[in-house]
């Protein structure tokens, strides 16, 4: 039975024989890849991050200090999730783990359906495999050349049994539940994203700003019921006060004096492997261009965050508060996006919000006529935000190249060329309904 061609297939060869060939060719190549990297990571699970979690969870389930831990950053509504991990791993520690990567994968999966249901027209038809020429599919344009260039964090996020792809999934389903008038659902969604880890709460600024009042609202209900019903009811008054004491010195000490490891590629983790003498000093390159103090570097990566707060407020100020409008979608991508960069900590992994804004550029480049040099500019910024992004990966330039790239903040870069990006492409956007 021959594969069915869908609408907007990539690529698109002068042949159908040789489109279907290419499209048979990609669905093999990227199955092979994910079931490779999860039965991989079976067999080296002492090496994922993830191998803390269900050793957290023994902490919790023994009653013993779970922030006595130096990698233990996370809010405390996670102990409970560390707790289930360490109980399933009890069980079976193998299956738990593919359990985990599974729900990393199909996590993808249903990120990239929520976002081309934002922005591509008939986006709800969208299905993995091909059924029709008249319908979208894995294959399609919009979906196979956003993951293309976000696949190498993903594969990351996969290779480290690390959890942002479902983070990412619950705060893309927030938003698609919001505008589509479902609000409790979405509250839940956005509240449990956020109690696992905290920077999803930015998102609540971008609420905000739309007047979602009603959003918040649930939102904030559910943050509560999560945070501190659920735990007082489960460790008792005193231990939560304590846990949430211990948590709150740890990320105080994360702002006050962020970790410049070449690996965190966030932005205030850049600022001082620039401008501070120290800040280089544990990385394979040392890259710094002032001996400021850490303190000074906190100061201004703050002055820096309010001025990029007070410019998204001015770009996305004309555009409309229904969030059912895709102009909306695309603001809401590029928060996800900004939520990353300003983080205390932001692995390479942490970086798969950029499929949003990916999603978003796509789609406005797409829609631009071609051959125009506006075109042409946005394409060139497109592919070098995607050199920055993939080719500092390991696979391709080696451990030690990645490595000095990495003390470059390359992957800062990519990120805020992206972001630049998706901001000049907003008002190509044609409004659009959900």
């Amino acid at each position: 039975m021959p594969v069915v061609i869908p609408r907007d297939s990539w690529p698109r060869l002068g042949s159908p024989t040789a489109t279907r060939v290419a499209i048979a060719t990609i669905y093999a190549l990227v199955l092979l890849v994910a079931l490779a990297e999860m039965a991989r990571s079976l067999t080296r699970a002492d090496r994922l991050d993830y191998t803390n979690y269900p050793i957290l969870g023994e902490v919790v389930l023994a009653g013993g200090d779970p922030y006595d831990n130096a990698y233990n950053s996370w809010p405390p509504f996670f102990l409970l999730v560390a707790a289930l991990l360490g109980l399933g791993s009890r069980i079976s520690s193998v299956a738990t783990l593919g359990v985990w990567q599974l729900a990393s994968v199909l996590a993808a999966w249903g990120s990239l359906k929520l976002l081309v249901r934002c922005f591509v027209a008939d986006g709800r038809t969208l299905t993995f495999w091909p059924r029709s020429p008249d319908r979208l599919a894995f294959v399609s344009a919009p979906v196979i050349v956003p993951l293309l260039f976000t696949a190498r964090l993903f594969l990351d996020n996969l290779q480290h049994g690390q959890i942002n792809a479902q983070l990412l999934f619950l705060s893309l389903l927030a938003f698609v539940l919001f505008r589509e008038g479902r609000p409790i659902g979405g509250a839940l969604a956005l509240a449990l994203a956020a109690s696992i880890k905290a920077a999803p709460i930015l998102l609540l600024g971008y609420l905000a700003y739309k007047r979602c009042w009603r959003e918040i609202g649930w939102t904030i209900g559910f943050l509560v019921v999560l945070n501190l019903v659920v735990p007082l009811a489960i460790f008792g008054a005193d231990e939560v006060a304590t846990q949430w004491k211990s948590w709150h010195a740890v990320v105080g000490g994360e702002l006050q004096k962020p970790i410049a490891h070449h690996p965190n590629q966030a932005l205030q983790s850049a600022l001082k492997r620039y401008l501070t003498a120290e800040g280089g000093s544990t990385n394979p390159l040392q890259v710094s261009i002032a001996a400021w103090s850490t303190a000074t570097v906190a100061r201004v990566f703050w002055c820096l965050a309010g001025l990029a707060l007070a410019g998204l407020a001015w770009a996305f100020r004309r555009d409309p508060r229904d969030l059912s409008d895709r102009r909306c979608a695309g603001e809401y991508a590029i928060c996800l996006a900004a939520m990353t960069l300003v983080s205390p900590l932001a692995w390479t992994a942490h970086f798969v919000t950029l499929l949003a804004p990916a999603v978003l550029v796509w789609t406005a480049l797409r829609e631009l006529p071609s051959g125009t040099a506006a075109r042409r500019r946005r394409m060139g910024v497109w592919w070098a935000a995607f050199v920055c992004v993939t080719f500092s990966a390991q696979g391709f330039v080696g451990w030690a190249w990645s490595g000095w790239l990495e003390s470059l903040s390359v992957i800062t870069l990519g990120a805020l060329l992206l972001v630049g990006l998706a901001i000049s492409a907003l008002p190509a956007l044609a409004p659009r309904r959900a």
